[in-house]
């Protein structure tokens, strides 16, 4: 027997379910195999001799149960701490997406609030510039107000000085003379001997005017051409200084219509922009 059992060789299959099975369970079967070895000795006694696992089968059932109630738990064990560290991995996913998003989120924040101070900034600089480029227009408007203004004062004066100086000296000549002959058939009456001239003397320029005549006796066909003259020189300067006067109070609504529009205008390009941003920042 002992030639037969040294023989026998075991099979690549039982090797590997030996080696795979429980650490318990092999020592059992050992255990069994070794009580057989001792009881076929011949100096073992049969009757006295006892099994040290009286039931093998049961045995093994016993301690395949708890090896697979500990297989059971230890995988439930495993699979929990998979469980764990999937949970943990994707906790740390979901932690690191949000950061990342958050992150994003601040820096599209922060480039907005860039957009919208350079925004702000050009349109206060284009405000600014239009509001320069108005002044800068009335400005050369009022300037050419005031040129035209100053052209029409220089032609009024001019005028004025022309006209006086015309009333002043009707005739070009040197002297204007009435003789005593020019008054009689100025009334109707002739007086061949009286041929004594009464003058009237043109004034130098820049010197006082006499306004004395020589002969303060003068017809009635005189005192209407002095009247008429006189009537004249009224209704000139009159108009004159009623045109003069309409000049210089067209220029004086010009020119108070012109600040007033600057000031107003200036006001509601400041009020519109603090309207925008108030609307911007709700």
């Amino acid at each position: 027997m002992e030639e037969s059992m040294s023989s026998y060789s075991f099979s690549h299959q039982f090797y590997q379910r030996w080696t795979r099975a429980p650490e318990q369970i092999r020592a059992a079967i050992v255990q069994e195999l070794t009580d057989i070895t001792t009881l076929l000795q011949t100096d073992t006694p049969f009757e006295s001799f006892t099994f040290s696992l009286p039931d093998l089968d049961a045995h093994l059932d016993e301690l395949y149960s708890v090896d697979e109630a500990e297989q059971a738990a230890a995988k439930e064990l495993a699979d929990k701490q998979a469980e764990q560290r999937a949970a943990a991995e994707q906790q740390r996913l979901a932690e690191e997406k949000k950061a990342t998003e958050e992150k994003a989120r601040a820096a599209a924040k922060v480039e907005r609030e860039e957009a919208k101070r350079q925004e702000e900034k050009l349109q206060i600089d284009r405000a600014q510039k239009e509001q320069a480029q108005k002044q800068q227009a009335q400005k050369e408007e009022r300037a050419a107000q005031l040129e035209t203004d100053k052209n029409n004062r220089a032609k009024v004066a001019q005028d004025t000085n022309a006209a006086a100086t015309t009333n002043d000296n009707p005739d070009t000549g040197t002297n204007v003379s009435v003789t005593d002959n020019e008054k009689n058939s100025a009334d109707g009456s002739i007086h061949p001997n009286n041929h004594t001239e009464h003058t009237i003397v043109k004034p130098k320029k820049g010197a006082a005017i006499d306004l004395s005549f020589k002969d303060p006796e003068l017809s009635a066909a005189h005192e209407t051409l002095i009247h008429e003259l006189e009537m004249h020189v009224d209704d000139y300067l009159s108009e004159q200084m009623m045109q003069m006067s309409e000049d210089l109070k067209s220029w004086l609504r010009a020119e108070v219509s012109h600040q007033l529009a600057g000031i107003t205008e200036k006001n509601q390009a400041v009020e519109d922009i603090i309207q925008r941003n108030i609307a911007k920042k709700n």
